[in-house]
């Protein structure tokens, strides 16, 4: 059997794989990028044009009022950048992908998902509606007050999602524990801790 090494690309597609799969929270986050981001080679340079909804007014009566779309767009400037820099030796190419990525790629992805997760979460501060149950219990009443709010705001409502830490998801499998699901689930949930 001839001696394969790893390539390059091989690691960067198993190295973000591994990355993609443990950005939970980033992952509920909406990525559609600018048009320019698709193209091959293109380097755009330090920001990036998020396109907002359109929003239009509603008429009473009979007569037409024909509005214009028009299309709005912010700015979001990147500002840093994170990576996580490894040195791996000739000998350690000649390793399987499965065992190069258990032993390198998943320690140092795992360290940068948590840093990216980190700074993304300390963005909640600049969301305006927000349902804050800090300090209580977390309770399915809190999820659904989050909802209202959303819907009294009329956000979109496809694409919604609840992301728990670890105490908000004890909260809730304790206060959920039992409910619509058979007899199975319920004690693997127990056993578990799983919803």
């Amino acid at each position: 059997m001839p001696n394969t090494l790893l390539t390059p690309t091989a690691i960067t597609r198993k190295a973000l794989a591994i990355l993609h799969q443990k950005l939970n929270f980033v992952g509920n986050v909406n990525r559609q990028y600018d048009d320019r981001f698709a193209k091959s080679g293109a380097k755009i340079g330090d920001s990036l044009n998020i396109r907002l909804p359109n929003e239009y007014t509603v008429r009473t009566g009979a007569t037409l009022a024909a509005q214009d779309t028009v299309e709005q767009s912010t700015t979001l400037s990147v500002t840093s950048q994170k990576g996580v820099d490894v040195n791996f030796s000739s000998a350690e190419l000649t390793l399987s992908l499965d065992d190069f990525a258990e032993r390198i790629l998943e320690p140092a992805m795992s360290v940068l998902a948590a840093n990216v997760e980190a700074d993304a979460l300390t963005m909640y501060q600049d969301v305006y509606q927000q349902v804050d149950g800090m300090g209580a219990a977390q309770s399915f009443a809190n999820v659904l007050n989050g909802r209202k709010v959303l819907a009294d705001a009329l956000a979109p409502t496809s694409g919604r999602s609840v992301i728990l830490n670890t105490q908000d998801n004890v909260d809730m499998i304790n206060e959920l524990k039992g409910l619509f699901h058979d007899s199975a689930n319920v004690a693997k949930q127990n056993r578990e801790g799983i919803l």
